[in-house]
């Protein structure tokens, strides 16, 4: 007679941790899950700055910003915008309209900056763009007519 090719009284299989232990998986799956949920919420908040970022109108805000002897004076150079960005941007073709509020900072102090605008023909136009620099009681308008600088003659 001849031998089969597997054993007549095969070893039992070795259970996983987790099969010895079932009550951990209902913990397991939690996290799971909160941390899939961590992920969305991430990878959605990226996508929604990273746009904020990328529009004109952001980069027009904080150039106006930057270049305002005021907020210089206030917050002080380099100006730099914070991580999140708060309001609405809406863009159709040519048109749009967006109002965010951009947080920034500086060496000297930090603020938001306050930006209402509409597109039209492809040319943002602001209709609020004010900066409330953190302690101090007024806000700077970007929107006011600059008086020319001094000459010296």
């Amino acid at each position: 007679m001849s031998t089969p090719p597997y054993p007549l009284h095969p070893e039992p299989m070795k259970k996983s941790w987790l099969e010895q232990n079932p009550y951990w998986k209902i913990p397991f799956g939690c996290l799971t899950l909160i941390f899939l949920i961590a992920l969305f919420v991430v990878v959605l908040m990226t996508v929604i700055t990273t746009s904020f970022r990328n529009s004109d109108v952001y980069k027009q805000a904080l150039a106006q910003a930057a270049s305002n002897s005021q907020v210089r004076l206030q917050i002080g150079e380099p100006l730099k915008p914070a991580w999140l960005i708060s309001g609405q941007l809406n863009v159709s073709g040519s048109t749009g309209n967006a109002n965010l509020s951009i947080p920034i900072s500086g060496p000297r102090g930090k603020g938001t900056i306050r930006a209402i605008a509409n597109k039209t023909g492809r040319v943002w136009r602001f209709t609020y763009l004010q900066i409330s620099v953190d302690g101090h009681p007024a806000s700077i308008d970007l929107l006011s007519i600059q008086p020319p600088a001094e000459r010296d003659f």
